[in-house]
């Protein structure tokens, strides 16, 4: 869930699509090596551009193949459980803006086949429309801490809010990081919360891995990676775009 704006978190058009062919930067060629491995590995993958595909249509269409001419591909985080494995990267291009692209891969293994579901914001490559969704939502228990930022932002109450979010919480979303009175300001506006589902949610320590749906028009999805400390968020990672209020 992102602080959404009243026009889409846009790229500049000349912000380029990296062409196929390249080499991994030094040092970066095992990581990119397992990314690609796991990649080739799954039955089925979505892609916010490409839709449901299997590997060798997602290597040759999506914008987001690790071996185009990234300058860079890093990953910053991985949140593992045994439903589903979620590994974050930074897409580094050395043109156009923004130069890191967020891009997000969750590997779903409740299923014998495997399966993945991409995630990052189209605008960061001039697109406008946004991805449709694609879960229904699956059981699971609630964490309480989680359970309460979802009431929180969802109801649009800022009591609520400013109980959930720590002071020092920074929230990187579509239209960039933000902080907690930013945040907090957003979500208990005149238009109120925000209608929410959340579809899977996958837990590491102190940290959750969220894919799910806005059904603010146009409908969409996304995935949230949020942290908590003394029961209250206190950072966001969102991979979503673009979003119109």
């Amino acid at each position: 869930m992102s602080v959404d704006a009243s026009t889409p978190a846009s790229t500049p058009a000349s912000a380029p699509v990296p062409e196929p062919g390249a080499t991994p930067a030094d040092g970066q060629e095992a990581g990119v090596a397992a990314l690609i491995e796991r990649l080739r590995l799954q039955a089925s993958i979505d892609d916010p551009t490409v839709g449901w595909c299997d590997a060798g249509a997602f290597e040759a269409e999506s914008l987001v193949w690790p071996a185009r001419s990234w300058a860079s591909v890093e990953r910053v985080s991985a949140t593992e459980s045994a439903e589903r494995d979620v590994w974050e990267y930074a897409f580094r291009r050395d043109v156009g803006e923004p130069a890191d692209v967020p891009v997000a891969f969750v590997w779903d293994k409740t299923d014998a086949d495997p399966r993945a579901r991409v995630y990052y914001n189209k605008a960061h490559f001039g697109l406008t429309d946004p991805r449709r969704p694609v879960l229904a939502r699956t059981d699971f228990a609630w964490p309480d801490e989680l359970e309460r930022y979802f009431k929180a932002v969802t109801r649009g109450d800022r009591a609520l809010l400013e109980a959930v979010v720590h002071p020092d919480a920074e929230f990187h979303s579509p239209i960039g990081t933000v902080g907690r009175d930013v945040f907090v300001a957003a979500f208990s506006g005149s238009e109120g919360g925000v209608p929410l589902e959340f579809n899977t949610v996958t837990r590491a320590g102190d940290g959750y891995a969220v894919e799910f749906t806005s059904w603010r028009r146009p409908p969409h999805a996304g995935l949230g990676v949020y942290s908590f400390r003394e029961g209250m968020i206190v950072g966001a990672r969102v991979y979503e775009g673009p979003v119109y209020r």
